[in-house]
């Protein structure tokens, strides 16, 4: 009887040593595990390798300026673009409206030879004695047709008694004239006009030296 208490506690402490066992490479094992789920490649990294990242932090660094380098440049391009675009605008819409303001020019070049040729009716006319009903009704023509045009933007350029204006007058001789003073025009050739502020057609005159 004594024997078998001896066996069953002998059983007893071998079963508490196999648990004890088991429990310790249980607590062991769930160590490794936890510290490969920590590092799971299980390795340190070194110094070059350190050395390594550095280098391709610094490359992608670069790379990021890089690249807003060039977004800034791009949008620098696409102010001027848009400003140029704008100009272009601007100045087309000016090109339109000299054009618009101006488009009666070229017709109003094309009756200036009827004026001439009213003008110098009207001087023949003047010179003879027999004409003098000829002489008002054309006058009177004349007069209308320029009124026309003066209410179109046409109107005439003043010469005679003025200083030469180069910009309006078109010195075709000079003439000495005693007592006066050199560079007024004394005698106009032909009639100069301007259409708005435009000069069509500049005065033909003779000024004095």
């Amino acid at each position: 009887m004594e024997l078998e208490n001896q066996e069953l506690q002998l059983q007893k402490r071998t079963q508490t040593s196999k648990n004890e066992s088991y429990d310790h490479d249980r607590n062991q094992e769930e160590s490794f595990r936890t510290e490969e789920e920590v590092n799971p490649k299980g390795y340190q990294p070194t110094l070059e390798e350190f050395e390594q990242l550095k280098q391709q932090l610094d490359q992608y660094q670069a790379l990021v300026q890089q690249l807003k380098k060039q977004a800034d440049e791009n949008h620098e391009q696409m102010l001027r673009a848009r400003a140029d675009l704008e100009n272009s605008r601007r100045r087309f819409r000016k090109e339109k409206e000299v054009a618009l303001k101006y488009a009666a020019v070229p017709l109003l070049e094309s009756l200036l030879p009827v004026l001439d040729n009213f003008e110098r009716a009207l001087d023949a006319a003047d010179q003879s004695e027999h004409h003098q009903g000829l002489q008002e009704g054309v006058e009177m023509v004349y007069r209308q047709f320029l009124g026309s045009l003066s209410q179109a933007g046409l109107s005439l350029i003043e010469a005679e008694g003025k200083p030469f204006d180069p910009h309006q007058h078109n010195a075709v001789m000079l003439v000495p004239v005693e007592g006066v003073e050199p560079g007024l025009v004394v005698e106009e050739v032909q009639s100069g006009y301007r259409f708005l502020d435009r000069v069509i057609r500049p005065s033909m005159v003779k000024i004095s030296n």
